[in-house]
């Protein structure tokens, strides 16, 4: 009844408007309405079609992906295989379906996909699923469901932009349901955790594993894998770095999720869920190391491969640096620019955070601190500190989560025992761990300072050229700037043996005497007058060409020049691999000229290298990512002297260290033969030692940024050559573990000695043959013909100014 009513009232309505029923019933106006209709059906398939072409012009085609190779990371290797760097925009590490454990694969089917197997793409269900959990958390949560497949999670991450719009959506799932066509599912599963970038640079589930647990996926625990399969919703949000808490209750849910899809028992869930993250710190290893080497690498692959190459294609490069070298060296350089810097007293330059406008020490995180990112601690190490209280005698530190003591104990080369006259609270102070208390977080430390000193240090094998250690500055963080292989610094003494050897090459034997006093030279070159000292600004009369090299006599080194003419010296400085500019003055005999370190260290290789230098490199090959080799170096060799004459200024360079300049590196001798020459130029500027063993050759640069002196007679005996007798020290240590673990008795290198060469006893002070009264006797090597042609007599003896100012046995 009430049905007839409504029909009634319809009708009525109808013929108010002028509209009847019999008027529906007519041809003319149902034929105006059908026409109308297929007007409105038309335009709308039209929109339709219009949208579809729209979508179906701009999408992206899915053959791509035949092609597509991820970016992933090109490697660098030490001599021994192990990885000392990497590069890439993404790190990620390509993995096979195989290699994905089945723990990993279930957590993120339960978490991201339910009907994974099921589906063609899209999941209506899923969808549903989706709407009813977001629905029951409420439109305030920042973390809403989506009802995406993986397919569709894919299609987006690979093909289309993030910002969510309805035609993007639409596309997102057209692509889904042809990578499905396409592509079979372990595929799609493999594509997927190959992809998605999982938070601070790991892209792929297997960057992700190393990253949070430095183990393989396929090594991953059902709890560690729970916690990877979690950051798939939002890496950064369920980071373990940024919020733990935030991270432990995701993975739990991933744990709820495989107990719902049936893959874990619920006790089993629970019990897992009772474990921590176990997640390893973000910040480990020292980002230090090998730095400089690392970047002389990136620089060469970005100018020659390209940074597409460089950065995506995951090459990987094989060097000649050594690991335990670089160690050594990098410990060895920064500890004695600390001791250098130590010598110029304390400075007022350190930062203090209550001045910047900090309010709370104790809430200071010092993520801008180097020293507070590194992950484990240990005694020795220097870190940074910020002052929390001062007295006279004593004062608090803070370091992470830590509270030290520092004491005024050690503190004279400060020139004060009064610590506030040197700290306030909020300063940022270096300091060095002397003890640790891990169970009280408490520190026991001494005050240091970060050194203003600059150095560099490089390290080649004679025999190949390969370098097998490189340092360019005190910290690669503070400057890039790379003094082994870009800074050009006055040679100093240290060029003397490039000019002696032409003097050996030009009729002088080690036993030729020069004489040692004040002399005016008229430069040929620059027409003016030329007159320099001797470092020690004495003169020791006439001495041997030995004694002129041991000593370093400027004076010798500038008359030897003088008579072979500068231009000789140029011409062997070429010849020696010296690519800087160098001129024909006389001052090139005490190295006026600028040169780089790697370009001094390689002229020396040549000595213990029978006379062949080898030119360095430190790159030995480098590969694609599927093993084809795509560089290997060449050796390229030249012979610059006779392997007589390269002996023969090694034996000379032997005597610098046993008793010349370089006499505090003496007590090495007895377990390697080793020979080099310092270095020092005006205002004490620059400091060098450059020497070698038979096996290895080391240089030491120390100086400023610009020109300006390292501290009063700081010379290269005092300020370099400590770096290099801790190089050698430890390598020398080294070595005789080894030979102790395997039961033997350590190998004594010998530089090799040619056939053709005499050896001869003279007096080293008259450079005559010795007799029973010469107190001076050495045996001295010669070419063959060129000893000296008569015994020394006292008359000789007499004619040396200090020949009796010493006893014999004090010599030796």
């Amino acid at each position: 009844m009430t049905e007839k009513k409504t029909l009634i009232l319809k009708i009525k309505k109808l013929k108010v408007k002028g509209f009847s029923l019999k008027k529906l019933r007519e041809p003319k106006v149902r034929n105006r309405i059908l026409f109308a209709l297929l007007i409105l059906f038309i335009c709308f398939l039209g929109i339709t079609v219009g949208v579809y072409k729209a979508i179906m012009q701009n999408l992206p085609s899915i053959t791509m992906l035949e092609t597509y190779e991820p970016p992933i990371i090109t490697y660098i290797f030490a001599d021994n295989g192990e990885v000392i760097g990497q590069y890439a925009r993404q790190k990620r590490i390509v993995i096979t379906y195989e290699e994905i454990p089945e723990v990993l694969k279930k957590a993120i089917i339960s978490t991201e996909d339910p009907r994974f197997y099921r589906h063609h793409g899209i999941d209506f269900y899923g969808i549903l699923r989706a709407v009813k959990e977001n629905i029951k958390i409420g439109r305030k949560s920042r973390r809403l469901h989506g009802g995406s497949t993986i397919s569709q999670q894919l299609s987006r991450e690979l093909f289309l932009h993030p910002k969510q719009t309805l035609r993007r959506k639409l596309k997102e799932v057209i692509l889904a349901l042809q990578i499905e066509r396409k592509y079979t599912k372990q595929q799609i599963m493999t594509m997927y955790l190959n992809q998605y970038d999982l938070g601070h640079g790991a892209f792929g589930v297997e960057t992700a594993s190393q990253l949070f647990f430095e183990k393989n996926v396929s090594e991953l625990t059902l709890a560690e894998a729970a916690m990877i399969a979690g950051l798939f919703r939002g890496p950064y949000y369920y980071s373990p770095y940024n919020n733990p808490e935030r991270t432990l209750r995701r993975r739990n849910h991933v744990l709820n999720r495989l107990v719902e899809e049936g893959f874990l028992r619920k006790d089993e869930a629970e019990k897992i869920k009772q474990e921590p993250l176990n997640v390893l710190p973000l910040h480990r290893g020292d980002s230090e190391f090998s730095a400089y080497f690392n970047e002389e690498v990136r620089k060469y692959l970005e100018k020659n491969y390209g940074a597409e190459a460089l950065y995506r294609d995951g090459l990987k490069v094989y060097t000649t640096v050594n690991i335990e070298y670089q160690k050594y060296a990098e410990e060895a350089l920064r500890n004695h620019l600390r001791v250098l810097d130590k010598r110029q007293g304390w400075r007022k330059d350190k930062k203090n955070l209550l001045d910047e406008g900090l309010q709370n020490l104790e809430e200071f995180d010092g993520k801008t601190f180097s020293s507070w990112l590194k992950s484990s601690l240990e005694e020795q190490d220097i870190i940074e500190a910020v002052v929390l209280y001062v007295e006279r005698n004593k004062a608090t530190i803070k370091f992470k989560d830590y509270t030290g003591e520092l004491t005024n104990k050690g503190i004279g080369w400060t020139k004060t025992n009064n610590l506030k006259n040197l700290i306030k609270k909020g300063d940022v102070i270096h300091v060095k761990i002397r003890k640790i208390d891990e169970e009280n977080k408490k520190l026991d430390v001494s005050l240091d300072q970060e050194p203003l000193l600059e150095g560099g240090f490089l390290a080649i094998e004679p025999q190949t050229g390969q370098i097998k250690a490189m340092v360019g500055g005190y910290s690669f963080e503070r400057s890039k700037w790379n003094n082994a292989t870009q800074a050009t610094r006055q040679s100093g003494s240290v060029i003397k043996p490039i000019l002696y050897t032409a003097a050996l090459e030009n009729g002088f034997t080690p036993a030729s005497r020069i004489v040692d006093e004040p002399t005016e030279f008229k430069d040929q070159w620059s027409g003016e007058l030329y007159a320099p000292n001797n470092y020690d600004r004495k003169y020791k009369g006439a001495v041997t060409l030995r004694t002129g090299l041991e000593e370093s006599r400027n004076i010798v080194t500038a008359k030897l020049l003088e008579y072979i003419s500068p231009q000789i010296g140029v011409e062997y400085c070429k010849r020696f691999g010296v690519k800087s500019p160098v001129y024909p003055y006389l001052s090139l005999a005490l190295g006026a000229f600028e040169a780089r370190l790697i370009e001094l260290v390689s002229a020396f290789t040549t000595f213990p290298n029978r006379g062949i230098r080898v030119e360095p490199y430190f790159i030995t090959r480098i590969e694609d990512k599927d093993g084809n080799i795509l560089e290997e170096s060449k050796i390229e060799t030249e012979e610059v002297i006779s392997p007589e004459i390269a002996y023969m200024m090694t034996y000379l360079l032997q005597g610098v260290v046993q008793g010349g300049t370089a006499a505090a590196a003496s007590f090495l001798l007895k377990d390697k033969p080793l020979a080099g020459k310092t270095g020092t130029t005006d205002e004490y500027s620059d400091a060098w030692f450059i020497g070698f063993s038979p096996s290895l050759c080391a240089g030491v640069w120390v100086g400023h940024n610009t020109k300006i002196s390292i501290g009063e007679h700081q010379s290269g005996a005092v300020a370099a050559l400590p770096v290099w007798i801790e190089f050698f020290s430890h390598i020398i240590e080294k070595e005789k573990k080894a030979a102790e673990e395997m039961g033997e008795d350590p190998l004594m290198e010998e530089f090799e000695v040619p056939p053709n060469l005499n050896f001869v006893e003279i007096d080293r002070k008259t450079g005559l043959l010795a007799t029973p009264f010469c107190l001076w006797t050495i045996k001295e090597v010669f070419l063959p013909g060129t000893e000296p042609g008569r015994f020394c007599t006292y008359e000789d003896h007499l004619l040396v100014l200090d020949y009796y100012s010493k006893k014999k046995e004090e010599i030796h």
